[in-house]
């Protein structure tokens, strides 16, 4: 089940994003599973404002988020992280469906991300579900802004890439 967050869930979060980031070890993105989680407040604020997305598991507890946020026009998915025992259940493509379906209720024009161009779990999986790389010259400011941040905080430019699906799509 698919449900927005509630402020007693975000306490597990940092764990199902560690978990998550085990998946990246023994690829280029192996640093990743060292990774500081999404901080508190940042989780805090979205849960308040209804952008953090829960997937429960069997036992109705939370085993993967999608948090996202507002960027000028379109709905950024900042993070998604499913617990790796919990991987390849379909978690993950009804976190985006919610994600999606609240983009197309808000009115927004896409929603869109960043990610590694190669691993399965990231450009090709969001490929698969209805999302484009968008050009150089189509990325929006503040979508270049974080391709730039990420390049500036250890990720290879050369694998990453700015990604949109249409809202109303």
């Amino acid at each position: 089940m698919i449900r927005l967050a509630l402020p007693s869930d975000l306490a597990s979060l940092a764990d199902i994003e560690r978990s998550a980031g085990k998946r990246f070890l023994g690829t280029p993105m192996a640093w990743a599973a060292a990774d500081d989680p999404v901080p508190r407040m940042v989780l805090e604020q979205a849960q308040a404002a209804g952008l953090l997305w829960i997937a429960e598991a069997e036992d109705g507890l939370p085993a993967g988020f999608a948090l996202t946020q507002p960027m000028d026009g379109d709905l950024y998915l900042a993070e998604m992280a499913v617990a790796l025992p919990r991987q390849g259940r379909g978690l993950g493509q009804a976190l985006l469906g919610a994600v999606r379906a609240h983009a197309r209720a808000a009115g927004y024009r896409s929603v869109v991300l960043t990610t590694d161009r190669e691993l399965p779990w990231n450009a090709p999986f969001y490929r698969r579900h209805g999302f484009s790389e968008l050009p150089a010259d189509r990325i929006p400011a503040l979508l270049a802004a974080r391709l730039r941040q990420e390049e500036a905080s250890g990720f290879d430019p050369a694998r990453r890439c700015a990604m949109a699906c249409p809202a109303q799509a």
